[in-house]
């Protein structure tokens, strides 16, 4: 008799101790269904869908599996821009053409990151979704590694002073101050501002994940003062014209900061992240711990916060440049300066008169204003102030546009828009200062 029939015999029999028999399990006890999870049932999507069905299925798959907005246009544009070429059904495509396609893109001139973004798309659609398996093999494309743009903290205040607005004077301080990204900062709400704990509350940041960072003590006076004359605008940099009621586009931000970059003559490719990669590094090079700069940022991962550690590498090291050296050696530690240009304005705003007023108490102090003399009419646009810092360096504070704006309703178009250019603000402090130098 088999040791499988003997057991089968004891079957409702109990043990001394009167706890009822139970026969052992063996290899062949039945084993649970193991469930696959690549079926072709499981797509989101089956037989021979048009294009504008598929890309219907895919979009609804990605809401509510919960992707980010951006990440479903993006990816829904990349999708549909790869069918327009492909032009058959999207169940006919192989990874052959997925190849084609890619190789088509690269020789047109396209980014890495433009080609990764797209093979990712095609990826998740497909291969993800649609458990077809047509990116299997293909390598995500290689980026190049660049340092990110820093500015220096000579550049980032004439940067901040070289806005023509309040509110992008604040924007840009709090992207610094802060190291906020340009999105978050567009979406700020005066609920996300703690004054009594000096914090900011970033509510489902990139990767939707929440943090908190510190709120810069230089403004909140100024945050005080706007929120109290906020009213019922929730957010703090509200949106203006059409899009009234909403926050202000990461565009607009985009435009104020190189128009900012203009007037302080950077020529580099100043961006909103660059203030965020300033924010890091002057941190890094001041000595605070980096865990404590990746917390600041919200990065999930150490690595992506020591690139910082590349740019300031030099600013912690003893090196010193043998050009350093040399002009110590034959200028007594002087530097050649060579001849500087001076920045001219590119079209008149007609004729002109400066006014300056000497501080009766300081005379190291004045107040400066730029008539416009527009036919019989004068509109005079003031509340300048200068200030000789120290011998031969002066100091100016321009008022925002918003301080002259019932003056300049009194001029056209054009001598408005000439005003308002990096290059008339550049000139205009070049002569007052002149004429406040030579004051004596």
């Amino acid at each position: 008799m088999s040791s499988e029939t003997g057991g089968n015999e004891k079957i409702g029999q109990v043990y001394p101790d009167g706890r009822l028999y139970v026969p052992a399990e063996g290899r062949n006890v039945p084993q649970k269904t193991v469930q696959d999870r690549c079926e072709k049932s499981l797509s989101v999507i089956s037989g021979k869908p048009t294009a504008v069905e598929f890309l219907a299925a895919i979009e609804r798959e990605m809401k509510i599996r919960f992707y980010a907005a951006n990440t479903v246009r993006n990816y829904i544009d990349a999708l549909r821009r790869f069918l327009g070429w492909f032009g058959r059904e999207p169940n006919s495509v192989r990874r052959e053409d997925v190849r084609e396609y890619l190789e088509v893109m690269v020789d047109g001139g396209m980014s890495s990151s433009y080609v990764g973004g797209t093979l990712c798309a095609i990826r998740t659609a497909f291969d993800k979704m649609c458990l077809r398996q047509v990116t299997l093999g293909l390598m995500t494309p290689r980026k190049p590694k660049r340092l990110p743009v820093v500015l220096s903290v000579m550049e980032v205040r004439l940067l901040i002073d070289g806005c023509t607005r309040l509110r992008d004077k604040l924007l840009m301080s709090l992207m610094y101050g802060a190291g906020l990204r340009v999105s978050e900062v567009c979406r700020l709400r005066w609920s996300d501002l703690q004054f009594d704990r000096r914090a900011i509350l970033v509510w489902q940041g990139k990767g939707q994940k929440d943090r908190i960072v510190v709120l810069p003590e230089s403004l909140l006076e100024l945050l005080q003062k706007l929120r109290a004359a906020a009213g019922a605008s929730e957010y703090v940099f509200p949106s203006e014209g059409e899009r009234a009621g909403r926050y202000v586009s990461a565009r607009t931000v985009q435009r104020a900061v190189s128009s900012a970059a203009g007037l302080a003559g950077i020529e580099r490719n100043v961006t909103p992240h660059s203030l965020r990669h300033s924010f890091a590094t002057h941190l890094m090079e001041a000595g605070t711990d980096i865990r404590m700069i990746q917390k600041l940022l919200g990065h999930t991962n150490l690595e992506t916060t020591t690139i910082y550690t590349k740019v300031s590498v030099l600013q912690q090291t003893s090196v010193r440049s043998p050009l350093d050296a040399m002009n110590s050696r034959e200028n007594g530690g002087r530097l050649v300066e060579g001849p500087q240009k001076l920045g001219q304005p590119r079209a008149s705003v007609g004729r002109l008169r400066l006014e300056m007023t000497l501080d009766a108490d300081d005379c190291q102090q004045a107040t400066a204003a730029i008539v416009v003399l527009n036919g019989d009419q004068s509109v005079r646009l003031g509340g300048i102030e200068l200030r000789e810092s120290r011998p031969g360096w002066v100091a100016m504070n321009v008022p925002p546009l918003e301080a002259w704006e019932e003056s300049l309703r009194w001029l056209s178009r054009e001598q408005r828009e000439r005003i308002e250019s990096p290059e008339f603000l550049d000139s205009m402090r070049i002569l007052l200062g002149q004429k406040f130098l030579g004051r004596s």
